[in-house]
């Protein structure tokens, strides 16, 4: 017993000390409508959080375009040449990265690699194993669309030195296109929305944001001349099928790797259309002759119906080097 209360006992004897009044918790401030519609329980709400980003995008690239007047301008009706489309090509990449950056740094206040492109794991097993089977897939493909008569390889058109310098041109400019195209839609906003649908039970969050984002994935090739419809509908299955390895890997570098050199399969080494585009100095002139949906037409081999195979054959072979999950949801145990 403290001296105080004993000078109270003998002072005021048969008398009950006062109890210390003890303060009730204050209720948490009520928030206006209007910061309920920007602000959630973990911050800015994943729509505007897709928002920013995609204006981060745009800013970046309109910031960089005088950057591309330094070339001649891009004609995608006609066979391109290697120097504007791998400049234009790194400038998108440059765009993507700085967004993603700037959002991951003072949006969300999560480190880099949360997005999807952990650097890491640049370059590493994931990366080599995607472009093998992208490369891979689509050399069997094109086997079986030969044996079926509907394509022809033709002779090899360069020589030298001219095949290691264009083979490398090609392949840094479509590694700049896989960044881009798989970092722009499968990396930051699917991460986020993916959060920001954690309410929904299981793995209902990230398919619902990989649907939608597939489908953005191929509206944005709707402007690609030579393409068709069906071709149009593999990009979207395409898009499903990348993030599947995401699912399954943890982080984009299996995609960007295996869109990287199946265009690059696509445009320099067998020379065939890319998604209704050519380019110039491939290692062959693939040309095809046959049904539509055997040949795949001005779309090239992603236009053909046997592309469902390959992606078919790409998801197996997911499924089966990659056997569990890692992409970590929030909802997981142990998660923060």
């Amino acid at each position: 017993m403290t001296r105080e209360m004993q000078n109270f006992d003998s002072q005021q004897p048969g008398v009950t000390p006062p109890t210390p009044a003890v303060s009730s918790p204050q209720a948490p401030p009520q928030r206006s409508i209007w910061y309920r519609i920007f602000v959630g329980p973990r911050g800015v709400r994943a729509g505007w959080k897709v928002l920013i980003f995609f204006l981060l995008v745009a800013l970046i690239a309109v910031g960089l375009h005088p950057l591309n007047k330094l070339h001649a301008k891009i004609d995608p009706k006609v066979p391109m040449s290697a120097g504007p489309v791998l400049f234009d090509e790194f400038t998108g990449a440059l765009a993507v990265v700085i967004a993603t950056a700037i959002a991951a740094k003072w949006v969300d206040r999560k480190p880099w690699g949360y997005f999807g492109m952990p650097l890491g794991n640049a370059f590493g097993s994931n990366f080599w194993i995607g472009a093998a089977i992208g490369v891979g897939t689509l050399a069997l493909q094109l086997e079986i669309m030969h044996l079926a008569g509907g394509v022809d390889f033709g002779s090899v058109e360069l020589h030298g030195g001219a095949i290691l310098k264009y083979g490398a041109i090609w392949a840094l400019m479509f590694f700049f296109t896989g960044v881009t195209e798989e970092g722009v839609l499968r990396g930051y906003v699917q991460r986020v929305t993916t959060d920001g649908l954690s309410r929904l039970p299981g793995s209902w969050s990230f398919w619902v944001s990989a649907v939608f984002f597939s489908l953005m994935f191929g509206a944005g090739h709707l402007g690609n001349p030579g393409e068709n419809k069906f071709g149009i509908f593999m990009v979207f299955i395409d898009g499903i099928t990348m993030c599947f390895s995401l699912w399954r890997t943890g982080d984009l570098w299996f995609a960007i790797g295996n869109h990287a050199a199946w265009d690059w399969g696509q445009s320099f080494l067998f020379g065939t259309p890319d998604s209704g585009v050519f380019f110039q100095h491939p290692l062959m002139h693939a040309s095809f002759h046959g049904p539509l949906l055997l040949t795949g037409g001005t779309d090239g081999p992603e236009g053909s119906v046997l592309v469902v195979l390959s992606e078919a054959l790409i998801a197996l072979l997911v499924a089966v080097i990659y056997r569990r999950r890692k992409f970590p949801l929030i909802n997981d145990a142990g998660a923060a």
